[in-house]
């Protein structure tokens, strides 16, 4: 209690240390908070759906989906971000700690004593960004239903919820950031106190290496997995493999970042000018520095521009799928029920490939049911119009009680040739479909589940038409025929360009979502973080205008190593977007013939350049309004 105590009072008296911290922890839950809110929204408008609303149902499942992986990201970025910001500060009170061993305190109280500063600043930033997240959650579902991004509009959910769930995450990623740095300073032994507190050693704590090294073979591994499968479970590593390397980098950030930067700093310092290399090494000596400064923007960097780079490529990916397996020359879709006879009795009109979702329920061994849309197809007229192929077993077996599942939906439910789907359609009693099909996926044309026509009772909402050979121009044919039906027709290659452009479009959304939010948080951190490390170095700036540097040669420093770090940290994170990027495609590729790539360089330049303005600004404005308080007199002081 009496350490609790002191740390009260230590922080009260160092507050300018834990500013930082505290803002970087406040930021960090609320993002934090703002997921789950929108999550538990999500939950409570599902528990008041009517029984029968599929469609509701399922786009509140799609949504609570997205809103998870949203969570996910954003957690990780906020945890990521407040253990370096933390443990930074701990590492930047390392004189004033090697003094506390000096006068006979002990490692433990040590240890205790930041344990606890970090305990208090840990409550109050948590409980602020509670409470702030609830506030801005209307806000932010307003927002959500006016960009069409939630079927619905939800309400407000309740705050306990928020408090019970962001409250202590906050608290417990202060105290894992804050602990690690504690045990290091609180080695130091008494003699040593000074010369410890002033030259930054680079050895590499157990817990630490063992962290990396853990981090590095799950990403090593998901990395070799990505590229000996094919298909879209490569998607999902190229999501979350950037994640694991992300850690591993900066575990061995110590070692790795001041080696990095001099490597890129040696083509600029053999111009002579002394102010790159007195950056180059301050970057190199202050290495647990470096590696906190550059952790947010190598996270942010990774992570979203692997993000970029994936979605990218399986848009890319989908227009290959389509443009190959697509031989239908018209597309129809909308219409009444009038259109199916219509298409049916057309003289125009070879093939008529009808598309019918239906809502389909799945039920597993111990009686949990999930959502799922299927459709229906007819074999024939799928594989001639669609490419509607079987990449095992046969779709002529497509009848009856029996289901196709596409490779990447066999793959994730663990399905195979014969095994059972149990499944209920509407409020009817549920029936067993053996799977006698597995295809090749293509989401565009058709979906992970097929049924045969006849199972259930669907209606199409659109279909992939082969005109006669003896139509001069189909297209305007069969829309006169069409008229008054509401049905649109198209040509193959109108379709295949609006269906790009509408899923390049949900990309751009769903980048937003995920990225958005944990983008603009990052942002935040970096400018944070340089900010702390810049308004901690007076002493420095002393010393270095003690023994001649003018303010412009400083500021010309603090300017270099905010590119140096900045570089080192985005160069890091292209190499990790390069090796996904070129996994996921080369994974991808094998699925079709032909495959052209169009990189997404507009927005991996506006998350560099990004990164270099946000980092040039924090790192310099501290230091221009730093110089002037600062004279070489102050040196004795």
């Amino acid at each position: 209690m009496m350490l609790l105590d002191l740390s009260r009072h230590t922080v009260r008296r160092n507050i300018a240390p834990y500013v930082g911290s505290l803002v970087a922890l406040f930021l960090g839950v609320t993002l934090i908070g703002l997921t789950v809110e929108m999550i538990t929204a999500v939950a409570e408008a599902t528990s008041r759906l009517e029984p029968g609303d599929t469609e509701g149902r399922m786009q509140l499942d799609g949504l609570a989906s997205m809103f998870g992986v949203m969570s996910g990201f954003s957690g990780f970025i906020a945890i990521f971000v407040v253990a370096s910001t933390f443990s930074f500060v701990v590492s930047s009170r390392r004189r004033e700690l090697g003094l506390l061993r000096l006068i006979g305190s002990t490692p433990r109280q040590v240890r205790r004593m930041i344990l606890g500063e970090s305990l208090i600043v840990a409550s109050v930033a948590s409980l602020a960004g509670c409470v702030f997240a609830h506030l801005m959650t209307p806000l932010t579902l307003w927002l959500a239903h006016d960009r069409g991004l939630t079927p619905m509009r939800l309400d407000t959910p309740s705050f306990w919820p928020t408090l019970g769930i962001a409250f202590p995450i906050g608290a417990l990623v202060a105290l894992i950031g804050a602990r690690s740095a504690a045990r290091r300073a609180s080695k130091i032994p008494p003699i040593d106190a000074m010369r410890e507190a002033s030259v930054e050693r680079r050895r590499m704590g157990f817990w630490r290496l063992l962290v990396g090294v853990g981090c590095l073979a799950g990403s090593v591994a998901m990395l070799v997995t990505m590229g000996s499968v094919t298909g879209e479970l490569s998607l999902v590593l190229g999501i979350f493999a950037p994640e694991l390397l992300v850690i591993s980098a900066v575990c061995f950030g110590p070692w790795l970042f001041p080696a990095l930067a001099r490597l890129i700093a040696w083509p600029l310092v053999r111009n002579g000018d002394v102010t790159i290399r007195m950056a180059r090494d301050n970057v190199a000596a202050s290495a647990k520095r470096t590696a906190s400064l550059a952790a947010p923007t190598l996270a942010i960097s990774a992570i979203g521009g692997s993000l970029f780079l994936t979605l990218g490529i399986a848009a890319d990916w989908d227009r290959a799928v389509n443009d190959e397996h697509l031989k239908a020359t018209v597309v129809v879709e909308g219409g009444n029920a009038r259109t199916a006879e219509i298409l049916a009795s057309s003289p125009a009109v070879d093939v008529a490939d009808a598309s019918a979702p239906v809502g389909i329920t799945l039920i597993d061994h111990e009686g949990a049911r999930e959502l799922e849309e299927a459709q229906t197809i007819d074999v024939a007229n799928g594989a001639a119009a669609r490419g509607l192929k079987a990449h095992q077993g046969s779709i002529e077996d497509l009848h009856g009680r029996a289901i196709a599942l596409s490779k990447s939906y066999a793959f994730d439910g663990a399905y195979h040739l014969g095994s059972t789907v149990r499944a209920a359609f509407g409020k009817g009693k549920p029936v067993n479909l053996k799977v006698v099909a597995i295809v090749e996926s293509a989401p565009s044309l058709y979906g992970d589940l097929l049924l045969p026509t006849g199972l259930t009772k669907a209606t199409p909402d659109r279909w992939f038409v082969i005109p006669r050979t003896d139509v001069a121009d189909p297209v305007s044919t069969i829309s006169a025929e069409l008229r008054g039906t509401s049905a649109h027709v198209e040509s193959r290659d109108a379709w295949l360009a609006a269906t790009d452009a509408d899923l390049r479009k949900n990309n751009t959304l769903a980048l937003w979502v995920l990225l958005g939010p944990s983008g603009f948080y990052a942002a935040l951190a970096i400018a944070n973080t340089l900010l702390m490390g810049s308004l901690q170095r007076h002493r420095e700036f002393v010393a270095t205008r003690l023994i001649g540097a003018t303010e412009r040669q400083v500021r010309k420093i603090v300017l270099w190593e905010s590119a140096l770090v900045t570089a080192t940290s985005l160069t890091m994170g292209a190499i990790i977007c390069a090796i996904v990027g070129v996994l996921v495609g080369r994974s991808l590729s094998a699925t079709v013939e032909s495959m052209p790539v169009d990189l997404p360089w507009l927005g991996l330049g506006a998350i560099g350049a990004t990164c270099l303005v946000i980092a040039t600004v924090a790192a310099v404005a501290p230091t221009r309004f730093m110089l002037r308080k600062v004279h070489p007199s102050q040196a004795a002081e």
